[in-house]
């Protein structure tokens, strides 16, 4: 009986072209990118239609309050942290896009065994482990501070005062060491363990791992302001991936500092909204 032939040395040529690193890693950030955005999207639309879905509020605090039961508590809440995971690889993996990319083309040209490559996909993991662990962190305090104030309704003046200063928190943020140590570690992400990480699957994920939390390091304000002032729809979300990749992009303080004026402009003009500019003459004697 005749041996079959097997189908590794028949598709080699077709799939090894398909299976380099640099298509591996553009796929992957297109697929799950799109994934992220696809699952958002979808939620928006089931809660309003039309242009109306792109201003829904997702990523709302899960009702543990009237949850009747511990499983339907919990089944709320792993709704919740789903939510966030979707919302943290469509806004945060594209942030990342530079790195991913950029690991994949130096593995391709500086690793010449292909049999001792790291994959760009351990990367990536690592990377997505953290943004999860945020996920899951972020949404089950978001549950619980929100039961725990649920019976508290501030006055819409101290509300937008309130408003105001947490985004002029954010803005100053911008400019503190921790930021832009972040960043710059963030541009320049194959400064160590370069070597170790283009030919080990465990020591890329080490080094997604490392990214991920200067990456939450750097972002940590601004994925703060969405939440805290309710600005958790797909617009805002939007407009937030674009600054927070930008800042990530551009190798200069700039850009940063920026936003961080820009922020701060906002804040500071949010809360002088509340009150208009009599008491504030009144209290510099003008």
């Amino acid at each position: 009986m005749a041996s079959r032939r097997k189908p590794g040395p028949i598709l080699q040529p077709v799939l090894q072209p398909v299976l380099q690193p640099m298509p591996v890693a553009i796929t992957a950030l297109v697929l799950l990118t799109a994934l992220g955005w696809g699952v958002m999207f979808a939620e928006a639309v089931s809660m309003g239609s039309g242009a109306a879905a792109f201003l829904e509020a997702l990523c709302a605090p899960a009702d543990i309050l009237g949850a009747r039961s511990t499983a339907e508590m919990l089944s709320r809440l792993g709704i919740a942290i789903g939510m966030w995971v979707a919302m943290s690889v469509a806004m945060m993996l594209p942030t990342a896009s530079l790195l991913i990319v950029g690991f994949a083309d130096r593995v391709e040209n500086e690793v010449a065994d292909r049999r001792r490559a790291a994959s760009p996909l351990a990367l990536a993991a690592g990377y997505l482990a953290i943004w999860v662990i945020v996920a899951i962190v972020a949404a089950t305090a978001q549950a619980f501070i929100s039961a725990a104030l649920s019976g508290i309704a501030l006055p819409p003046a101290t509300a937008t005062i309130l408003a105001g200063a947490i985004i002029g928190a954010a803005g100053f943020y911008q400019f503190s060491p921790l930021k832009r140590a972040c960043l710059v570690t963030i541009r320049h992400p194959f400064a160590e363990e370069r070597e170790a990480a283009l030919t080990s699957n465990t020591a890329a994920f080490r080094l997604g791992l490392r990214q991920g939390v200067l990456c939450v390091g750097c972002c940590w304000a601004m994925m703060g302001l969405l939440v805290v002032l309710g600005a958790m729809n797909i617009l805002w979300m939007a407009i937030f991936a674009v600054i927070m990749a930008a800042e990530k992009m551009v190798d200069s303080q700039r850009l940063p500092n920026l936003i961080g004026v820009v922020m701060i402009l906002a804040g500071a003009a949010l809360s002088v909204s509340a009150v208009g500019l009599a008491p504030l003459r009144d209290a510099i004697g003008l």
